[in-house]
This record gives C-alpha cells, structure tokens and sequence, in this order.
C-alpha cells in the first residue's frame, strides 16, 4: 500500500518489541493515519481517536471481534464505527456474532460503483518482483488461516473460489501453494472430546497421529 502511494504503518508478531514500540508511539502523534495489524494489536493498546476498525478478515471467535472493535469506544466522542469484511460462504458469522449479542447492519456493495483498478493491480504485481513476492506469501498466509480457523462450519476452505480470491491478492492465475494441515488444534480437540466416548477418543488419538497432511492448492 505504501508503494501505491496509500501510506500505513504495520504491527503485528513478526516484528521485534523494539520496532513495534516505535510503530505504536508514531501513530499516537500523528494527526491522521492507518494502522495494518493482525489480532497482536487486538489488546492491550490505548489508542485514542480511533474513528475506524476495518477487519478484512474475520475473528476466530465473536470475542475476539469484541476486543477488535474495542478501539473504537476511544475514537471521536467515543463513536468510532467498524466494518467487517465477509464473502457469501461466510455469512454464518453474522449469526455466531448474533449470539453475542452483537448486532451487526449488513451492507452490498454493488460492483458498478466500485474503483475498476483491479487490471492496475494485475499489472503491478505482475511487474514487480518484489510486490510479486509479497503477493503470495500474503495469499499463502490467507490460505493458512483459513485452514486453521476455529469455526470451521462457516470457514471451509472447500467453499472458497480460487480463481476469485488469487485476484484480489493480484493474480490472474493462482500460485501454485502447499498448505501443511497439522492435526487439530487444541481448541477444536477438547471441543469434539466433550461428545466422545472413550473407545471414540482412542481410535481418534490414533488417526490424528497420522493426519499432518499436505493440500496443493
């Protein structure tokens, strides 16, 4: 973003304390700015002023969209506003937030009035090496994510278009990815173990020994 002259400034778990420090006091005393971050900035950072949270993907869970959109009781007047970005396979989350209690106005946003830049896109990630790079790690760790997210009724990466979903990283064709599927997290274990009979959670331990497999996309 950045290099399409769109400057924002980045936190997230790669980087050491020191530079996220640095990053985090810089956006305190700027006058405007955005801020790119993953869900390490999601607490424990008092941010004033805050007058919008944008989440282009989705929480693993309806708290952590609670602790997301909590910037905002710090923007102007304490109103910031949030928006959350959902494909139409992912619209089941809209009732897991529900069941929160957290009421979301849901929004179309029609193609025709949309910015037609996607050939621009194309053409730069095609030009640059480096940005080409960049382009598909960030679609690796999309993948990635979407593999190992917790509600995987609403988030199946079986359900997602390919074709649709390289473009916006800026490719026309998909790069070719191999996405190691680790065995289940501990989170989804003790939540399927609670209906297992103990016969069922010992052949299960056994499969899941054997099911660190590896998907081509």
């Amino acid at each position: 973003m950045n290099y399409v002259d769109v400057p924002v400034k980045e936190i997230h778990g790669n980087q050491k304390q020191k530079k996220r420090t640095t990053t985090y006091s810089e956006f305190l005393l700027a006058k405007k700015g955005v801020l790119l971050c993953t869900d390490v900035a999601q607490r424990g950072l008092d941010i004033p002023k805050v007058d919008w949270i944008i989440q282009y993907d989705a929480p693993h869970e309806p708290e952590d969209y609670l602790h997301r959109v909590g910037r905002t009781a710090r923007g102007a007047n304490s109103s910031g506003k949030a928006l959350l970005f959902l494909l139409p396979n992912e619209l089941g989350m809209i009732h897991e937030l529900k069941r929160f209690n957290i009421d979301l106005n849901e929004y179309d946003f029609p193609e025709d009035q949309l910015a037609k830049i996607q050939p621009q896109l194309e053409l730069l990630i095609e030009k640059n090496y480096y940005l080409n790079q960049a382009a598909k790690d960030a679609y690796k760790s999309y993948l990635h994510a979407y593999v190992s997210h917790k509600l995987k009724d609403i988030f199946n990466i079986n359900d997602l278009d390919l074709a649709k979903i390289c473009r916006s990283f800026g490719f026309v064709k998909p790069p070719i990815t191999t996405i190691n599927i680790a065995p289940q997290t501990s989170y989804m274990r003790r939540k399927k173990e609670r209906n297992l009979s103990n016969k069922e959670k010992y052949y299960n331990n056994k499969s899941e020994k054997k099911s660190n497999t590896q998907y081509t996309y």
